[in-house]
């Protein structure tokens, strides 16, 4: 995951994910997101979104193009297209995780919630800081917030989040598990 400002005062999030081990590993599994942000009133908001996930011999794509002063955002997944009334604030998936830190770094406490971008609407996710605990990484043990995805039918998913609480709460740790019980977890490897 590289999180960077671009020269325009907006901000980049790209992350890739691959799978390594079991039949992630043997399908060759690979996922890339990219969105560009922008801040606008002080609050983070999606400009444009791109998702690609490989697998064996198929490939999905999806993406979000949100343009404010036609007060619109389109939605492309499965080539099928959506257009959704522009929402001041709105987030694609990926960049939820970025208002989450900045959130907490900002302070705010109890439940944060934000509008995220879906294939045919907005809808709001919510999120509660729980414990500090320590979690081994691959730069040794560190104190970490963890965070979870309060859904309000969860059908067996769940997504938890340990964010560094002594590193500004970078994302040291990401774990999604599907109702099928299939578990993507993401761990961080440095901060730089």
């Amino acid at each position: 995951m590289v999180f960077s400002r671009r020269p325009d005062g907006g901000y980049d999030l790209r992350s890739v994910t691959r799978g390594t081990e079991g039949v992630a590993a043997i399908a060759g599994v690979s996922i890339e997101e990219r969105s560009r942000l922008r801040l606008a009133d002080g609050k983070l908001e999606t400009v444009d979104y791109r998702y690609k996930q490989e697998l064996a011999f198929k490939s999905r794509d999806r993406s979000v193009q949100v343009d404010a002063a036609a007060g619109q955002i389109t939605s492309m997944d499965k080539g099928q297209s959506t257009l959704i009334k522009y929402q001041p604030g709105a987030l694609d998936r990926n960049a939820v995780t970025v208002a989450l830190v900045q959130d907490l770094v900002a302070g705010r406490k109890g439940d944060l919630t934000y509008p995220v971008v879906e294939r045919d609407g907005i809808v709001v996710q919510r999120y509660r800081p729980q414990a500090t605990e320590m979690l081994a990484t691959a730069m040794g043990k560190q104190r970490a917030l963890r965070v979870e995805r309060i859904r309000e039918s969860s059908d067996g998913r769940t997504t938890l989040l340990w964010l560094g609480a002594d590193r500004g709460f970078v994302p040291l740790k990401i774990t999604q598990t599907e109702a099928n019980g299939e578990t993507v977890e993401m761990r961080v490897t440095a901060i730089r």
